[in-house]
């Protein structure tokens, strides 16, 4: 066993000299245990300076099948980024998408958001000369009698069929005449007595007024309120929900036969607080 330790111990040593001659360029001693030793000390380095740069750096990429698998990895990760970003916007607009409900729904007139690029090309439209055409159609506009005159246009009532009729009758006093307080005046049809909702809604108050008759206030969506007054007899009370055509109550109505026996009802239809006139807004 000493013999065994002697022989890896006893230093050698190596040199280098000229080929044929005795000049020596270097040398050094070494004992083969130091020589084994120094080659798996630089075994070890090696192998753990490996593992760091595998790692933290790329330099798999060099090996063909380590390279194929970094770019599978890196198209999994663009394609999972493409859908977080597709997943994004569509998740704006169903958000934009709602505000737009809510808006509409509180009564008010949404804002678009246009995704569409403005032109920036503008036009002199002092270059743009009129035809014969324009000008025979501009004189047809502005003559005073003519198929297309602008005075003989009407307002236009895009709400004229927002409501139902309150009762079957014709009209005896508008909004704008001068006996009336914000309302219309109602002659019931012969027979017909009942009073019925415009629209859906929810009755806010069932009051009896100084003349004896009641009256009935129904909320209705979009900040509309209808009043129904000169009523004999009512058929709802305060907080009920109605539908729209539900009958209310009846008009009160005198004895008799002829016009004179009919009811008249008294109507009003408020928005936000301001009466507006019905007649705008339902067709009797």
């Amino acid at each position: 066993m000493r013999e065994i330790w002697h022989t890896l111990t006893d230093k050698r040593q190596l040199m280098m000299r000229e080929r044929g001659g005795e000049k020596v360029y270097w040398k050094v001693g070494i004992s083969p245990l130091a020589l084994w030793g120094g080659i798996v000390g630089l075994i070890v380095v090696i192998f753990f300076t490996l593992l760091i740069l595998m790692a933290h750096t790329s330099i798999l990429d060099i090996f063909p099948k380590y390279r194929t698998e970094s770019e599978k990895l890196n198209e999994r990760l663009t394609e999972s980024i493409m859908r977080l970003d597709l997943m994004e916007r569509n998740m704006n607009d169903i958000l934009l998408y709602n505000e737009a409900v809510a808006t509409i729904m509180g009564g008010s007139t949404p804002t678009l958001h246009s995704t569409v690029l403005t032109d920036t090309i503008r036009y002199d439209k002092s270059r743009i000369l009129p035809t014969r055409a324009d000008s025979l159609l501009r004189d047809a506009l502005e003559s005073i009698s003519g198929e297309y005159s602008l005075s003989n246009t009407k307002p236009l009532q895009s709400e004229s069929a927002m409501f139902s009729a309150p009762m079957k009758g014709s009209i005896t006093r508008n909004f704008d005449a001068p006996e009336s307080s914000y309302d219309i005046a109602i002659l019931s049809l012969d027979g017909s007595d009942s009073v019925m909702a415009v629209e859906n809604g929810t009755v806010l108050a069932v009051e009896e007024q100084a003349d004896g008759t009641l009256s009935v206030m129904i909320q209705h969506a979009e900040g509309y309120i209808s009043v129904y007054k000169n009523l004999g007899e009512t058929l709802v009370r305060k907080g009920q929900t109605l539908q729209s055509g539900a009958v209310i109550g009846r008009i009160t109505t005198a004895e008799g036969e002829g016009i004179e026996a009919r009811g008249i009802l008294t109507f009003e239809l408020w928005r936000n607080g301001t009466a507006i006139d019905p007649e705008l807004y339902i067709l009797f």
